[in-house]
């Protein structure tokens, strides 16, 4: 007997590597998936040291697949909690939330996926402080892909405050390519950050793509989101290190995405 649906979501509290002044792997901390049977498991690391690059307090990581008869559908959470986060006391963060969820609808209608709940709290690069507007409340708006792509082809309407922005200005801001490209086509990927209005930064950072620049440090990617019509992933934090300390870690990623068997 087939199963009636296929589960699948992961959580990843942190990962990382170096290059210099050694080629190395850190071990990937707080990591749980989600069997295709559904179900609930969850994934705890305390007190986490990666030489004295890399620390966090603790990570705690969840998922949930289940199926609802009140909300009539499959649902699945994913969710990964980073406690005093510390990248060589440059990037520190007292707490940073990934949390995503999707729905399938029990008529096999279109998916939907919300990144609700994300966010950083006391985010701090380089001494100063990053107050984080993320663009989660757009995908809450338009949590499935026709939603999306139908509000993005709708033309601007007129204003009463200015400072207001359609869905296409937003996604404009938010993605490097869309402006450029258009709205991927059917079975294609939105990759975007959620993290808005990063052009006025303190003196000595700026913008290097659609990160954050640090001199003699790095780069920082704030809230990279990939979407499609089927699956939905967001890593939180994802740092490029270019200096005398070369690699690269991540905090804070989640996936979620389901479907039914052939």
């Amino acid at each position: 007997m087939k199963l009636e649906f296929l589960y699948h979501g992961g959580a990843v509290g942190a990962t990382g590597f170096l290059t210099l002044p050694v080629l190395e792997n850190m071990d990937i901390q707080a990591s749980v998936a989600l069997p295709i049977t559904g179900g609930h498991g969850s994934s705890r690391v305390e007190n986490c040291r990666h030489r004295n690059y890399f620390s966090f307090c603790a990570a705690e990581s969840h998922v949930v697949g289940s199926h609802s008869k009140t909300d009539h559908g499959y649902g699945t959470l994913a969710t990964t909690t980073i406690e005093g986060l510390n990248i060589m006391d440059v990037v520190t963060c007292d707490r940073i939330v990934a949390r995503l969820t999707a729905k399938y609808p029990d008529d096999k209608t279109e998916p939907s996926f919300v990144p609700l709940g994300s966010r950083f709290e006391n985010l701090r690069i380089a001494g100063h402080p990053i107050n984080v507007n993320l663009a989660t409340g757009l995908f809450a708006d338009n949590p499935n892909w026709g939603a999306l792509a139908k509000a993005y082809a709708q033309p601007a309407a007129k204003k009463k405050d200015p400072a207001t922005k359609s869905v296409k200005e937003d996604l404009d801001l938010l993605s490097p390519d869309l402006a450029k490209n258009g709205f991927p086509k059917p079975g294609g990927t939105l990759f975007c950050t959620l993290a808005r209005d990063l052009d006025v930064l303190p003196a000595g950072l700026s913008r290097k793509d659609h990160g954050i620049y640090v001199p003699h440090f790095g780069t920082v990617f704030l809230a990279e989101y990939y979407a499609s019509a089927s699956a939905h992933r967001l890593l939180m934090l994802r740092v490029e290190l270019g200096c005398s300390v070369e690699g690269g870690y991540g905090a804070g990623g989640c996936d979620t995405n389901g479907g039914w068997p052939p």
